[in-house]
């Protein structure tokens, strides 16, 4: 009978400890850091969720309660998962990643008990530090994003510290200094690591952009947008910007018309009418906030599509449209002309498309078009003739207008004669169309606040606009803005225009002036870092280069500047790293002995090899009695240090703190040394 085979003993792997109270805080601590800083765009309970457990955990390390049972952890499991689908009605994308992540998060801190699992809420807090920073790249958050790395960092020191004595002062500085090394090797990945075309967080997210065009404007519409100061876009020119007239930023053009509400069409790409531009013309970048009406928007009229942006295309209508959705901001580049003119006819489809009106809606304007038609010569007359009846009749401009009923227009020109620029524009194009006359109204912005400090103009939300494009058949589409001939009083409108070129030197009190132009270098600032490290651009990577003085502005020239840059910084940080290799210490503690070390030995005998602390203190007692008592004193205290069981930060602090003293007190006069002493030195020194 042969014995059944054993199994052969395996050695028993000791389980590694759980850590220190103190590196379990600091894990806590990163772990609710990385929960504020996502507190935007989670759901609001994932907050109240994770305060809760840290308070929980933080009680049950002290012995009041215990871990719970698996049933517990599924059960808390499931919950948390559909909480976050019923949040979100979904669990991918950014905002329920991480509410799902802080959820999974919380519920491991309730079966922390390894260093490996607390390694893992490290990791985790980790990853909601790069949701925060998909989410958001403002420049305000930037500091906080910096502290939280730092906190987690030092989190991370403190789990490789294990039991040893080591401060937080300790682990703070360490931390910083490894960051501080790190960094130009991240300048040089952000600079030179090949990126596609597009910026750098091009990550989508699910919430629709606030910008006030849409796909439709009614009147009345735009009441809101007067009153943001939200920015809208911020546009740098590469020469002298165009005078403050001109500045008209055209958006989506809207030709379909009910009564009372004008639509988008939606065409897919085609080739635009051909166009004759003529200068002056503009070059310059703009930076455009997300939007939800996927239009770029351009200074009236660009020459063409910008070549930084994938699947961009020109509409019939002369709109720059993005295939993809701008739910984040875009850079982009554009030349305009403020002079052009159309060189193809009006189609039959386009023409139909513009002079089309509702039956049986505003009869008293379609009359009156016609009449003023009538007495007209020429299209160019009846467009004069409408802007006169506009300008003469008593219209108003107002940002408060009165309710208008089922027939908009008639009530404009007949009852209320107030308005803004959407009712003016609806106006001029609903009788211009009566008269036979194509046109359709075109939505965007006008004017802008130019910043002295950032040399850019800061286009709001407040600059909304709409004025209406009739057809002439000897220019082809030309801008009419109704509104800007109602009344003069419309200037104050543009009034960023006025404050951004002459100053704001002169205007109110001395408060109020030092806080625009405080509010003007902020949006400076904040401009620089959107351009120039929010949108990194893969094209503006490579004017990077060009600027370096590379011929060849491909991938591969990238490449190789990276490795040669990645080379250098690993042979200063394999240098700076020699004294690692020396036994050089790298601790308070070691650093602490190493100054006292240093301080003896300028007076009597150094340490020998074979010597340790305890001994040489001895030794140094009897050749020098007058340092004696404090020499025994500091040996012994630092071998306690060193090679016993504990020591706490408290400790290390005072004995470095008294390492200083007595080393100030030694360096400001030297001992009387006995004649034994002496003669040791002397040989020590020989």
């Amino acid at each position: 009978m042969i014995p059944a085979a054993s199994a052969s003993p395996r050695k028993a792997v000791a389980e590694p400890p759980a850590p220190p109270v103190a590196a379990q805080r600091w894990v806590l601590a990163g772990l609710l850091g990385a929960v504020l800083l996502n507190f935007g765009h989670i759901a609001p309970w994932c907050l109240p969720v994770a305060v809760a457990a840290v308070a929980w955990r933080i009680w049950s390390v002290r012995g009041a309660a215990r871990m719970p049972g698996r049933a517990v952890r599924v059960a808390v499991l499931l919950i948390l998962t559909v909480a976050v689908f019923v949040s979100f009605q979904t669990l991918n994308g950014l905002d329920a990643g991480a509410s799902l992540l802080v959820a999974m998060m919380a519920l491991k801190l309730m079966e922390t008990q390894r260093v490996r699992d607390w390694l893992i809420v490290l990791g985790g807090s980790l990853f909601l530090l790069l949701a925060a920073c998909l989410s958001s790249q403002s420049l305000l958050r930037v500091p906080f994003y910096g502290m939280e790395l730092w906190l987690l960092c030092t989190a991370l020191y403190a789990m490789g510290a294990r039991n040893r004595p080591v401060t937080a002062r300790v682990l703070l500085r360490a931390s910083a200094r490894n960051l501080l090394i790190a960094l130009p090797l991240s300048v040089l990945l952000f600079l030179f690591f090949p990126r596609l075309t597009g910026t750098l967080w091009s990550m989508p997210v699910e919430q629709e952009a606030q910008t006030g065009l849409g796909d439709q404007m009614s009147p009345g519409d735009i009441t809101n947008l007067v009153d943001s100061d939200e920015p809208a876009m911020h546009v740098r020119f590469d020469g002298t910007p165009p005078p403050p007239a001109e500045r008209y930023w055209r958006g989506p053009v809207l030709h379909r018309f009910d009564g009372s509400t004008w639509s988008r069409l939606h065409p897919a790409a085609e080739q635009p009418s051909e166009v004759a531009f003529a200068p002056p013309e503009f070059a310059y970048t703009v930076t455009l906030e997300p939007n939800k009406h996927g239009v770029l928007i351009g200074l009236d009229m660009p020459v063409d599509t910008p070549r930084e942006l994938p699947a961009v295309y020109t509409t019939f209508d002369r709109q720059i449209m993005s295939a993809t959705p701008l739910n984040s901001a875009v850079s982009y580049h554009l030349v305009s002309s403020l002079q052009h003119r159309y060189l193809q006819p009006l189609s039959a489809a386009e023409r139909a498309l513009d002079l089309q009106l509702p039956y049986g809606r505003n009869p008293r304007t379609l009359e009156l078009a016609r009449g003023l038609r009538d007495r007209s010569v020429d299209d160019r007359a009846f467009v004069q003739a409408a802007l006169d009846y506009l300008r003469d009749n008593g219209f108003e401009y107002t940002r408060s207008p009165q309710l208008l009923g089922r027939d908009s227009i008639d009530d404009l020109l007949f009852r209320t004669r107030e308005g803004f620029c959407g009712h003016f524009a609806s106006a001029f194009a609903t009788m211009m169309r009566a008269g036979g006359v194509p046109a359709h109204i075109v939505t965007g912005y006008a004017g802008g606040a130019w910043n002295r400090f950032g040399q850019y103009l800061l286009i709001r939300q407040s600059n909304a606009h709409a004025w209406t494009e009739v057809w002439l058949e000897e220019t082809g589409w030309m801008r009419v803005d109704p509104t800007a001939v109602v009344d003069a009083r419309y200037a104050n409108e543009l009034d960023d225009v006025a404050a951004g070129e002459l100053g704001i030197a002169g205007r109110g009190s001395a408060l109020a002036r030092w806080l625009r132009t405080s509010g003007q270098a902020w949006q400076a600032v904040n401009a620089w870092w959107q351009d120039q490290f929010v949108h990194f651009t893969a094209a503006k990577q490579m004017r990077l280069l060009g600027k370096l003085g590379f011929r060849d502005r491909d991938y591969q020239t990238l490449v190789a500047v990276l490795a040669i840059g990645g080379a250098i910084w690993l042979s200063l940080l394999a240098w700076r790293g020699r004294g690692l290799a020396e036994g050089k210490p790298r601790d308070t503690l070691g650093r602490s002995w190493r100054r006292l070390e240093r301080a003896l030995t300028r007076h009597v005998s150094a340490r020998a090899p074979h010597e340790g602390p305890v001994a040489w203190g001895e030794r140094l007692a009897a050749e020098c009695p007058e340092l004696s008592a404090t020499v025994r004193l500091l040996t012994r205290e630092y071998a306690q240090l060193r090679y016993g069981r504990e020591s706490s930060g408290a400790a290390l602090l005072r004995f470095d703190r008294s390492v200083r003293l007595f080393t100030a007190r030694i360096g400001r006069r030297s001992p009387a040394l006995s004649p034994r002493a002496r003669a040791t030195a002397a040989t020590h020194r020989s």
